[in-house]
């Protein structure tokens, strides 16, 4: 039998376990993801890589365009098949059971001999997702600020200034603006993505939240504090759901429900600064939160 050794990764509070084959000796990739690098104690998503023939048929299920790469998710029985190609050729095929908990992932020869590290996004984005609602957080596309050392998150996409300033579209699935939240510890908590590039840095990998804010433009300023139901419907707005599991969708909206019973959220109206001239950098519509099905492939 080959020997193996575990790598571990936390990504809001959830211990990912990778296993590491002698034939794969894969490294991390240069870029945040390697800042959430971690001994893994206790995994709570166990993950075995091996390499082998990962194959070329469809899967049969969504397909979502990330850069040059394609996404395919498909569900057989119980299970998640998960693909990850480059250029129309598969580099890896992963198998997962219905929570996220355990899983499988086949590198191509090819792939392994790149030394690639076998979670590449969106594989991780999408177990990480799962794995937040399945223990009652949402993933929502927002920013968060510092204030007295507990986070302000502001619901929908940072907007930026087009003052001399390059910005390229977003390679992953959760999208430049997603954060996570959920309650750990007994209190509300927000925490950071390698893939979020919205939130303070003051606030470090996770912070208490003290409130959400909704911010619209108001012919005079107002603030508002919402009721359960409409804050619940807001966080739902603002939550990040594949349209390809609607199983997930329920729970979602279950867990804002209960994150809007137990955490204030308001509407704040602001005026219009007519020297501002913002765009936003990217929806933040229910169904909108991934890049489209690929059509035809």
């Amino acid at each position: 039998m080959a020997r193996t050794r575990l790598r571990g990764l936390e990504i809001g509070g959830i211990q990912i376990g990778i296993e590491v084959p002698e034939n794969c000796d894969w490294q991390w990739p240069e870029g945040p993801v390697s800042d959430f690098q971690c001994l893994p104690r206790e995994p709570e998503v166990h993950v075995g890589v091996r390499v082998g023939e990962v194959g070329c048929e469809d899967l049969g299920g969504e397909r979502y365009a990330i850069d040059a790469w394609t996404f395919e998710v498909a569900r057989r029985g119980s299970d998640w098949w998960l693909g990850l190609s480059y250029n129309g050729r598969r580099a890896q095929l992963a198998i997962f059971d219905r929570d996220f908990r355990t899983g499988e992932v086949t590198i191509s020869r090819d792939t392994a001999r790149t030394r690639t590290y076998p979670l590449r996004g969106p594989l991780d984005e999408w177990i990480v997702l799962h794995r937040t609602v399945a223990r009652g957080g949402l993933c929502l596309t927002a920013s968060a600020v510092a204030a007295e050392g507990q986070a302000v998150v502001r619901l929908g996409a940072l907007i930026v200034p087009t003052t001399n300033r390059w910005l390229t579209p977003s390679t992953n699935l959760l999208g430049r603006h997603s954060i996570l939240v959920r309650e750990e510890r007994g209190q509300l908590r927000l925490f950071r993505t390698p893939w979020s590039e919205s939130i303070d840095p003051m606030l470090g990998f996770e912070a208490r939240v003290r409130e959400f804010h909704r911010a619209e433009e108001a012919e005079h300023p107002f603030s508002e504090i919402l009721d359960a139901n409409d804050a619940a419907d807001l966080l739902v707005t603002h939550a990040v759901v594949p349209l390809c599991d609607d199983g997930l969708l329920d729970q979602v909206l279950h867990n804002a429900q209960k994150i809007a019973a137990a955490a204030r959220v308001l509407e704040i109206g602001k005026s219009a600064d007519p020297g501002a001239a913002p765009m936003a950098w990217r929806s933040a519509q229910l169904q909108g939160a991934f890049a489209p099905p690929l059509g035809g492939l």
